[in-house]
């Protein structure tokens, strides 16, 4: 119904950020288009995304334009054609002079919008929409039709129109459809210190934790204002209830259960995750929840409901949701065998997700998908941008000191770097020079306004490419390391490489967990590409634990001081050629405490590489890795006791055998006793 705003509605319609976008679509349609023909206009969004909001900001709108506004609301009458008639001509009475004693059926309620159209624009706005399925084809058959121009039907629901409704040309070029979005991090900056909440750490926080959901945000502000009556309540729980009341059976529920491990999710993925087939109703009503949302690789729920979601389901299930961790990492593994030559980022990036890398859990940001960064190839056009940023980061040193936090675990990294070890650790090189030699070498890192924020050098290892790379200090040491056989691998073709040398990686700000997440995802992708993937970084505690959690081996022979002629700097390598793909994946499930199936859960894991590769492949530092009781389970093992034994004769239990096992396995990456005979031969 059309009435004045309350001093609290104005109000309130001040604190209203982020839909400038929407404001600009109503009020074009409402002043252009509406005057040669009726429209729709129909907002859509997960509960809580401010649909409601919406349509007051449209009658704010539609009053300074002078064209009036009626809301009904799907709870405000009997779901009858008859039932609305009556509704929608009992708020007009409210407003309009012309009204007598008219009879309440649609032939008279039409002759009376009919004569306040002929004088003003009217907008008849619906909230709650998805609740009135009854009424739909004879709102789209009957009631639009016959509606006169200068009439806009505003719908506000859950989900986009479909069917009939988009069927019809001449239907859908009277449509318009908007979906209403999460607030970017700006806006929910603005919206809190509108509320009162200033303090930059505060609010950081508070717009991480809402992922830009207004009534997330909205709550979470009344929680953490001191001035407000909610202040220190639990404002999540009330946003996850909203959403739950969607879900009220049991199969859905099950559904929901293991869609929230994934980050996207679609109907193949779900049905080998779970184990068991998945009906295409059933799925289909999964992905029509309103907190469902498509996305170009599938599906996704909301961030908040995925993660509350999921840490319940850890809480009470832990052996379901192991289960269902295991099958989602399997089918990420089965992806990459299936072709391991293909440049497979996403898949790489889930995989790591579910074989639990501490501390790439650290240093990543927590809002994925918000991130706005991406990598491009330097070209000739754009080797200048890449030398302007190479030229910028050797001359712009400050100290840097940060720290990550794996949000499962709590465990703590350091990016502890003085100016100093900064100066040491860069090592300039020509890009020209590089990109003559193989111009795939350059990757630069944009953010969404084009700017440079990051600079890999990661250069392919063929015949064209080697005499470069012996001649470069940091990775001579390498070639220099293998045998003249293990070299001659190298000498492939340029459009396959043998592997990569990461020569340097430059970062505008290494302490911006965005930028930080697409250089780990760029190296993930290297990682599994068919080849070696070799870097030499300057020595440092976090590029230590980085590369060891990653799975790289120190390569023995290979450590140098080329960097300042004094500090011992080891080279790492990962390889993943051949049969030696499926390898580094069953050591990342064991290491993950997941138990590797492959393709065929009855097929035998791959058999272990002859003895000398093995050494070669994947030399470590073998004892001085373990611990001393960790070394006594080695002598053990080797001697050839089982875990029972070794448990009697060092006066503890087979489990607490079994964990040493794991840690000594996991360090020395390897996932067999006959491999660990091989890293201790004598």
């Amino acid at each position: 119904m059309t009435v004045e705003l309350t001093g609290i509605e104005e109000r309130e319609l001040e604190f209203v950020v982020g839909r400038s976008t929407e404001t600009r679509t109503f009020t074009h349609i409402l002043q252009e288009s509406c005057d040669t023909a009726c429209r729709i206009l129909h907002v859509y969004g997960t509960g809580g995304i401010g649909k409601s909001t919406y349509l007051r900001l449209c009658r704010s709108w539609s009053m300074q334009m002078d064209a009036l506004f009626v809301l009904i609301d799907s709870n405000d009458f009997i779901h009858t054609e008859q039932g609305l008639v009556e509704a929608i001509f009992k708020h007009l009475s409210l407003i309009s002079s012309t009204v007598h004693s008219a009879p309440i059926l649609l032939d008279g309620l039409m002759k009376l919008i009919q004569g306040i159209t002929s004088e003003r624009r009217l907008v008849l706005a619906f909230d709650t929409f998805e609740e009135m399925p009854e009424l739909e084809s004879w709102l789209r058959d009957i009631f639009f039709p016959g509606l006169p121009n200068r009439t806009l039907l505003l719908f506000a629901g859950r989900h986009p129109l479909k069917g009939r409704w988009i069927v019809s040309p001449a239907l859908r070029e009277r449509i318009c459809q908007l979906e209403l979005h999460y607030l970017n991090p700006e806006d929910c900056s603005e919206y809190l210190q509108k509320c009162g909440i200033h303090h930059p750490v505060l609010v950081e926080k508070l717009s991480d934790r809402t992922k830009g959901h207004p009534l997330s945000l909205s709550l979470a502000a009344a929680a953490y204002s001191p001035s407000s009556p909610a202040y220190g309540s639990d404002y999540f729980d009330d946003v996850i209830e909203l959403w739950l009341r969607e879900v009220p059976d049991p199969e859905l529920r099950t559904l929901l259960d293991a869609a929230s491990l994934l980050q996207l999710f679609h109907h193949e993925l779900l049905t080998f995750i779970m184990d068991e087939e998945v009906s295409s109703k059933a799925f289909n009503r999964l992905i029509s929840l309103s907190f469902v949302r498509k996305s170009e690789r599938g599906w996704q729920l909301h961030d908040l409901l995925r993660e509350y979601i999921r840490l319940r389901l850890q809480n009470r299930a832990p052996g379901l949701f192991k289960r269902l961790k295991q099958r989602a990492a399997q089918y990420y593994a089965n992806s990459l065998l299936a072709a391991p030559y293909a440049e497979k980022d996403w898949e790489v990036s889930e995989l790591f997700r579910y074989t639990g890398i501490e501390v790439a859990r650290a240093l990543m940001s927590g809002q994925e998908q918000q991130r706005t960064y991406y990598w491009e190839t330097v070209t000739p056009s754009t080797l200048a941008d890449a030398a302007a940023f190479a030229n910028w980061r050797e001359n712009h040193i400050e100290p840097i000191s940060g720290v990550g936090v794996d949000p499962e675990t709590g465990a703590t990294y350091a990016i502890e770097y003085s100016a100093e070890e900064i100066r040491k650790h860069i090592k300039p090189v020509d890009l020209s020079e590089v990109f003559a030699l193989d111009p795939s070498s350059i990757k630069l890192l944009r953010d969404e306004n084009g700017r440079a924020a990051a600079l890999f050098v990661v250069i392919p290892m063929h015949s064209d490419t080697l005499p470069w790379l012996e001649s470069d200090p940091l990775c001579s040491p390498y070639l220099a390391s293998l045998t003249g056989e293990e070299k001659d691998k190298l000498k492939t073709l340029p459009e396959r490489p043998a592997g990569w040398f990461m020569r340097c990686t430059y970062y505008s700000d290494l302490l911006n967990p965005a930028i930080r997440t697409a250089g780990i995802y760029l190296i993930y992708s290297y990682m599994f590409r068919g080849g070696i993937l070799v870097s030499s970084p300057f020595g440092s505690e976090i590029s230590r634990k980085v590369y060891r959690g990653f799975g790289f081996h120190t390569v023995e022979g290979a450590t140098h001081v080329n960097y300042d002629g004094v500090t011992p700097t080891p080279t790492y390598a990962v390889d993943t050629r051949g049969a030696k793909l499926q390898d580094f994946l069953e050591r990342l499930f064991y290491r993950a405490g997941l138990t590797w199936q492959g393709n065929d859960p009855k097929k035998p894991a791959a058999p272990a590489e002859p003895a000398q590769a093995e050494a070669a492949e994947s030399a470590v530092d073998g004892e001085q890795l373990l611990t001393k009781r960790e070394k006594e389970v080695v002598r053990l093992v080797l001697a050839g006791c089982s875990n029972s034994e070794v448990a009697k004769t060092l006066y503890i239990s087979e489990i607490t055998v079994k964990k040493h096992l794991i840690s000594i396995y996991a360090k020395l990456g390897i996932t067999k006793r006959i491999q660990l005979a091989k890293k201790f031969p004598s």
